[in-house]
């Protein structure tokens, strides 16, 4: 069992430090990452306007730029500013809760990742994400999510 722990806390800590991609504030749902999985389809089915637009598909390029490994999910904000976050799971399946994290945010010209983002621009993304999408997960999941690590 010691071994195992161990050996899940250094592949999160793997997954977690790949590349160059960092992470905004993760949000950690009490419930198991089927239920987050069937969320964000119910979220996209009642909300289809959070789905990627057509017209920034071709800005989707993260599993040839060798992150094909990561559980992602993209949502897209129409309204001003527009503007795409690339999210990922943090979790393994089989645990008890799940943990997701904006990993990167597309404004229409580029991918910014929190580190390059100034702090009134991530309260700004992490308010948004959190009334708009986090909140709905939490409905939909009938779980709660709280912030931070």
């Amino acid at each position: 069992m010691k071994k195992r722990t161990i050996l899940i806390a250094l592949l999160a800590a793997l997954v977690a430090g790949c590349g160059t991609l960092g992470g905004f504030e993760p949000r950690t749902f009490s419930t198991k990452r089927r239920n987050i999985e069937y969320a964000i389809d119910s979220l996209y089915r009642e909300y289809p306007e959070y789905r990627m637009p057509a017209k920034w598909k071709k800005y989707d390029f993260w599993d040839s730029a060798g992150y094909g490994f990561l559980e992602t999910r993209m949502f897209y904000f129409r309204t001003s500013p527009e503007e795409m976050y690339y999210v990922s799971f943090l979790d393994y399946p089989d645990t008890m809760t799940t943990t997701i994290s904006i990993r990167s945010v597309f404004n229409g010209e580029r991918w910014t990742n929190e580190g390059d983002t100034r702090r009134r621009e991530e309260d700004r993304i992490e308010n948004r994400f959190d009334s708009e999408i986090v909140s709905k997960l939490e409905r939909f999941s009938n779980s709660t999510a709280t912030s931070g690590n």
